[in-house]
This record gives structure tokens, sequence and C-alpha cells, in this order.
């Protein structure tokens, strides 16, 4: 009883050092484009959120995403519109997701395995981030895990009431983000490749009442895959991206320059004694791999692999689609450490990691460039100087959006993405909901004034600079008015352009 009560104990404290870590911060991290987009489409009524995402044009979809955490938020946002409350949901996901990576945890391998995996999702810099973000990721990763969870149980005990969460949880993460379907079919695998033939009647009755709960958006599901392969600004991956997936599940990304390094080795160190201890027999002659273990590492790799493989088709590679695989690589990793006694050198080999862990967390609770540069400060600038008649003109929709939801009073436009570019995914249906819509150029944008506030990231302009072009935009300001002023915020620019 009393050692029951010290891990129940220890398991509380883990949940609150999470509740911490995903609270430090929160409202003062800078919203960035997806952020903003979710909170400003997610003030609209439903019916118009719907008609904003899957209305055609041009024979796709308007937007790609499905539209359950949209109506989440709407109806949070009762609460308020401020970065706190429009992120806090994100973090009781988030909670939600270690609670339960710790229930999966001791039904795989035990109360032990349990704490140690719930203890380095705690600490995951790569959970926490989206534990702190305004977007679907955190659900998804808790509908994910949630499905997963219920599968394990449906596994080992064959009850219809296991086969039935499984489906409902499914379901919704496929409502949550249409890359959920990585998970399920990794799942599926595993029943094919594992030759449990008894569970694939259930399997297939599961998937039929998946089908029918997804079936109302499932039809739409084309028109969005068309609307991928019109324009998607991620660029196809090759074996690098699974490198760094690897350094985001154990690190996140971006770290400071000098710990890139650091991260590199170890993140590679620990993927080397996780296989290695996990397929080396240990205790009893004879022990092999049994297939909890085999399950943890397909889900941690198995969607990555298909996602890239899909991707060499048409690129949907993003990396915060699989947060749940994190989750699952944790869950790996616990317990190859806790299988049989570590060996010292390999204790002191790891232990550099935790200040790795702290230097990436503080890095990225602190980070303040694209596209989460100080977008606060740079609208403070433009207020105090703005002069009625002024024209506020932002390159792209990176930057207008987080800056108009920080200050709506303050008359801005933006320039709209190259018709038919990878980055033009914001398409007039969604522009109509929004009721923000993209100037084709700059001198449009700007009518008849007499000074202009250029508002650019540096990246997009070093980009176009890298093809050999400079940027349009700012390539006609210098043409046709004259550069009198230049204000850096980080990596946020600020031109002030004035009549010759």
């Amino acid at each position: 009883m009393p050692r029951s009560v010290d891990k129940r104990h220890l398991l509380i404290t883990i949940v609150l050092l999470a509740f911490a870590l995903r609270l430090f911060h929160l409202g003062e991290k800078e919203m960035w484009y997806d952020e903003a987009f979710a909170v400003l489409y997610a003030e609209k009524e439903p019916g118009a959120i719907i008609y904003g995402t899957v209305t055609p044009i041009e024979g796709a979809a308007a937007d790609i995403h499905p539209v359950l955490y949209y109506f989440f938020l709407h109806s949070w946002m009762g609460l308020g519109q401020n970065a706190f409350v429009v992120r806090f949901p994100s973090v009781v996901f988030g909670l939600l997701a270690i609670s339960l990576i710790f229930r999966l945890g001791r039904e795989l391998f035990g109360t032990r395995v349990g704490l140690l995996a719930t203890t380095l999702t705690a600490v995951s810099p790569f959970h926490i981030w989206y534990s702190q973000e305004a977007r679907m990721y955190s659900l998804l990763c808790l509908a994910s895990l949630l499905s997963i969870y219920f599968f394990v149980r449906a596994w080992k005990q064959g009850k219809w009431a296991s086969w039935a969460g499984f489906s409902i949880s499914a379901a919704l993460s496929l409502y949550a983000h249409n890359l959920a379907f990585l998970i399920v079919l990794t799942l599926d695998l595993f029943v094919v490749l594992r030759r449990r033939r008894q569970l694939l009647r259930p399997l297939l009755v599961s998937h039929i009442a998946i089908g029918g709960l997804f079936l109302p958006w499932l039809l739409l599901v084309p028109g969005q895959f068309a609307k991928v392969q019109q324009a998607y600004w991620i660029p196809k991956p090759g074996p690098s991206e699974l490198v760094r997936t690897l350094m985001v599940f154990a690190f996140n990304l971006p770290v400071p320059g000098w710990l890139l390094p650091f991260a590199l080795f170890f993140s590679l160190l620990l993927l080397f004694l996780t296989l290695y201890r996990t397929f080396r027999p240990h205790g009893v002659r004879g022990e092999s791999t049994s297939w909890p273990m085999y399950l943890t590492l397909s889900l941690s790799f198995v969607p990555v692999i298909a996602m890239f493989v899909v991707s060499q088709i048409k690129a949907v590679y993003i990396e915060r689609g699989v947060v749940v695989c994190a989750l699952a690589y944790y869950l790996t990793v616990a317990q190859a450490i806790l299988r049989g006694k570590l060996p010292r050198l390999v204790i002191l080999s790891l232990a550099p990691v935790p200040l790795i862990l702290a230097g990436s967390l503080w890095h990225q609770y602190h980070y303040s460039e694209f596209p989460r540069s100080p977008f606060r400060e740079a609208n403070a600038y433009l207020r105090t100087h703005y002069q009625a008649g002024d024209a506020i003109i932002h390159d792209n929709k990176l930057s207008f959006f987080p800056s108009h939801y920080y200050d709506r009073g303050l008359a801005q436009e933006y320039v709209g993405d190259a018709p038919g570019s990878p980055a033009d995914t914001l398409a007039l249906p969604t522009q109509e909901v929004l009721g923000l819509f993209a100037q084709p150029d700059v001198s449009q944008a700007l009518g008849d004034a007499r000074r202009v506030w250029f508002v650019a990231f540096q990246r997009a302009l070093d980009e176009a600079e890298e093809l050999g072009e400079p940027n349009p935009s700012k390539a006609w300001l210098d043409g046709q008015y004259r550069l009198t002023t230049t204000h850096r915020f980080n990596d946020l620019n600020i031109y002030l352009y004035e009549s010759s």
C-alpha cells in the first residue's frame, strides 16, 4: 500500500511539473500566422467556417483541415481571445495525453515504464511546444493516443466495448486532422503482420464504424486532397528530414546553433541505445522482443516513414502531424532503459541530455524570430509613427495575420501569394469568411498614399535573393518611392517609403 501511494504521489508530481512547463510563458509567446488564423477563423459562425473550408474553387476545397478544432475554439472563445485563453485548451489536451501515456505504458509494460514514459513526455520540448499552441495538434495527439489505448485494450481483452472506444476515438482523430489516418493504418498493419486473425473481424467492423462516423467529412476529403495538390508550401523531404524528425522527437527544433551538434549526437545515441536494448535479449535465456515493444516501435516510426513515402509523390511531411509518434517513441525509450540494468558507462554518456533538454526548452520559450517575430512590438512602433493617409502593407499573410490579431484597429493590408505557387493556400472563400482580402500587388494595396510602411520578413527577402530575383513588392517600392527609414524587430523589417 505505501508503495502504491508513493507511485500515485510521483505521478501527481509529474503531471504538476508538466502543467507548470506548459503554463510557463503561455501568454507571452508571440502568436504566429497559423494561430492568428485559427482565432480569426474560429470567431466566425460554424456555417461560415464550413463555407470557408469546403467551398470548391478551381476543382478543390478552399482549405485542407477538418473543422472540429475550429468549432471547439469557437465555443471556447466565449471566455476571451487573448493568447493565454485560446492556448489553454491545448494545455489541457496535453495534460490528458500525459495521463493517458501513463495508462498506456502501464498496460503495455508495467507501472515503472509508464512513470518513466510519463516523465519523458512531461519534459518533452516537442510535446510542450504543441501543448502551448492554439492549433489542433494537441487535440490530434490526444485523440490518436486514445485510439491506441483502446486498440491495446481490444488486443488484450477482445471486448467490443474496447473496439467501440477505438472506433469513436479514431474517428475523432480524423476530424481533428486528416493525417490521423497514418496511426489507424499502422495499427491495421500491425494486426496483419502479427497474424492475429481473430482480430480481423472486429477490426473490420471497427473500420465500418469509423467510416460511418467520419462519412460526412470523408465525402469532402477528395476536395481537400486536391487543394494539397494545387497549393501546399511544404517541399519534398529528403533523408535529412528523417534525421531532423528524430531530433524533433528528442529535443525539438529550433535549438540554439551551438546546441545543434549536441542535439544531433544525443538523438542518434538515444535511438541506437533504444534499438539495441529493445532487440537484445535480457533476463530469461532466449527472451525475445514482445508484441508491446513491436507496437510502440511501429507507432514511433511507421507513420513517419509512410508520410515520407507519400511525400515523394506530393509533399505533406509535417512533423507536428505525428506528435503522437513522439509519445510512442518515449514509451519505447522508457521500456528500453528499464529493460535490465543500465551499464554505468551508458548512464554517464546520457548525463548531458537533461542539460540539452533545458537549453532547448529555454530557447523555445523565448523564441521570437520567424514565424514568431515580435509582432506586438512592431505594431506599437507602427501605431506610434503612423500618420493619417499612410499605408501599412505586409509583404504576405504570414506577418499580416498576427499583426491584425494583436491590433485590429490599425489599418493594414497584405499582398497575396503568387497565384498557383505552393504558398497560395488562402483561397477566396476563406478570405470572404475572414473579411480579410489579399491585394494582388503592392501598388493596388497602397492606393494614393504618400507614405508607405512596408513590413517584410528578412527570410522572405533572402529567399528572393537566393532565387536571383529581388522581392517584387520591395523592388517596386524602391523604384517608385524614396526609402527613408528602416526599423528591425529581430528578423521582421519595417521600411518607411515616402513620395519623391
